[in-house]
């Protein structure tokens, strides 16, 4: 397998596209989505045929299941001969259902998490089922041509185990996928476990029933979740409700108690963001509806402020596949991944995506009137402050000169009218939130500033009611 920067000009058809996102892998034709279903499959030592899909008896065949081997097939340089038989079945499976026709060109969309060695596995998968793959595309890239949008975006991905966040920028016409970040440490299932653990302490404190002691009722439970969370998230709370002995046994829980107990996920999925933006930049988020509805995260993203919030259905990116015109691979070519593809909305997709401007209301609170470190409080009210290890000047911050990664004038707080900048002089960076800053940024009360390393950290507020807005 090749890597290719965008589309050649072979002669081109609409493809059949199957989307590899362990949490929602999708097969699509003509711009349609053809089925959507998580990637937990039976691993046939339950009487189950393997590859079946398994979602809704994860918690009643915990050892007859598996949810990591697609993950496993596409990220490892070398994949087990368990994750390979799985993954085939799992296709096998799906594929039963909605097949290529003949004469149909096929490409997969690759996840972020996706290695060359990965799909290069994925590719001997898919050929020993018999399936010709004519080439690879990147699932972030495709979104955001399809989108038709006109600047940087970041697209988040959440898988079954991991979280993943993409860079793609507008490169002469193309969205091109420029880096990704990735943490083990936010997937689907960890959160919906922390869930299940919420649920069971509530309704064992009301009615001493614990619903994770007995399979079946814990699968109950696993089974609400996406429906519970929705609800508490769109209306501030929601009622759990399980079957026992003819009885039922009934919970209600707030949307706030879903959005701390997922504070750890959301964290590390915000960090993701945080990473790839440049501090203060307008990008587009593009997140998959089901992840954007998640308690909490709506509340964490409006730090974002002026960012567009872009939420899509699930297998979007296949959709968007399937309508390209895309060149059939011929015997004596290499499978392609496609990392640059043509910017231009496709409308019949982008009528069911919502979406919102972030920040409004931090962006007409008033600004920071004061910068506060070790306790002390610096006005930002009058002249430019200058912070650094020897910054001169009458308004200025000294920091130790034992500090690592510390400028002489390492920044300044500058106002702007209404606004207050943050100027970034230093060779080593000047961090907001933990995103670099790129020359200046707009900052707000509630930011966090951050120089040298490890660091020292200055936080903005602001006391009383600030400078008046015009």
């Amino acid at each position: 397998m090749s890597a290719s920067r965008s589309i050649s000009e072979d002669p081109r058809m609409n493809p059949f596209a199957i989307e590899l996102d362990d949490r929602a892998v999708c097969l699509a034709r003509a711009g349609r989505v053809l089925s959507s279903a998580p990637s937990a499959v039976f691993d046939g030592s339950a009487g189950e045929a393997a590859g079946a899909n398994a979602w809704h008896a994860l918690r009643r065949h915990p050892t007859a299941t598996s949810t990591r081997h697609l993950g496993s097939l596409l990220s490892q340089p070398v994949a087990s001969e368990r994750a390979v038989g799985l993954v085939a079945a799992e296709l096998a499976q799906r594929l039963a259902e909605h097949s290529p026709a003949a004469g149909e060109c096929v490409w997969i969309v690759a996840p972020a998490r996706a290695q060359a060695r990965g799909l290069g596995t994925a590719l001997g998968v898919a050929r020993s089922l018999p399936l010709a793959v004519d080439g690879f595309v990147d699932a972030a890239a495709v979104s955001v041509a399809a989108l038709g949008l006109e600047r940087e975006a970041i697209v988040l991905e959440l898988g079954m185990h991991h979280a993943a966040a993409t860079s793609v920028s507008q490169d002469g016409g193309q969205a091109r996928r420029r880096h990704t970040a990735l943490t083990e440490r936010g997937g689907l299932l960890e959160l919906y476990q922390t869930w299940l653990e919420l649920v069971s302490t509530a309704m064992v404190r009301r009615t001493r029933f614990d619903p994770l002691h007995d399979a079946a009722t814990e699968q109950q439970l696993f089974d609400a979740l996406g429906t519970l969370t929705r609800d508490a998230a769109a209306t501030g709370s929601a009622t759990a409700s399980l079957a026992k002995g003819g009885e039922q046994v009934e919970v209600q829980l707030t949307r706030d108690q879903f959005a701390q107990a997922a504070q750890p996920f959301i964290r590390e999925i915000v960090n993701l963001l945080h990473e790839l933006r440049p501090a203060g930049t307008s990008v587009a988020l593009v997140v998959a509806r089901a992840v954007a509805q998640l308690p909490g995260l709506r509340d964490e993203l409006e730090q974002f402020v002026g960012c567009e919030l872009i939420s899509v259905p699930d297998g979007f990116a296949a959709a968007a596949v399937s309508l390209l015109d895309l060149p059939e691979r011929a015997s004596d070519q290499p499978v392609r991944l496609l990392r640059r593809v043509p910017s231009s909305e496709q409308t019949t997709l982008t009528e069911a995506v919502t979406r919102d401007v972030l920040g409004t209301r931090r962006s007409s609170a008033p600004p920071p009137s004061h910068l506060l470190v070790d306790g002390r409080a610096y006005a930002l009210t009058g002249d430019a402050l200058v912070v650094g290890r020897a910054p001169g000047g009458p308004h200025a911050l000294a920091l130790s000169e034992g500090l690592a990664g510390v400028s002489r004038r390492h920044c300044t707080f500058i106002r702007d009218g209404d606004e207050l900048i943050l100027l970034d002089h230093s060779g080593f960076g000047t961090f907001v939130n933990g995103e670099r800053v790129a020359e200046r940024a707009r900052v707000y009360a509630g930011d966090r500033v951050r120089v040298g390393e490890p660091g020292v950290e200055l936080a903005l507020i602001a006391v009383g009611e600030g400078p008046a807005r015009s």
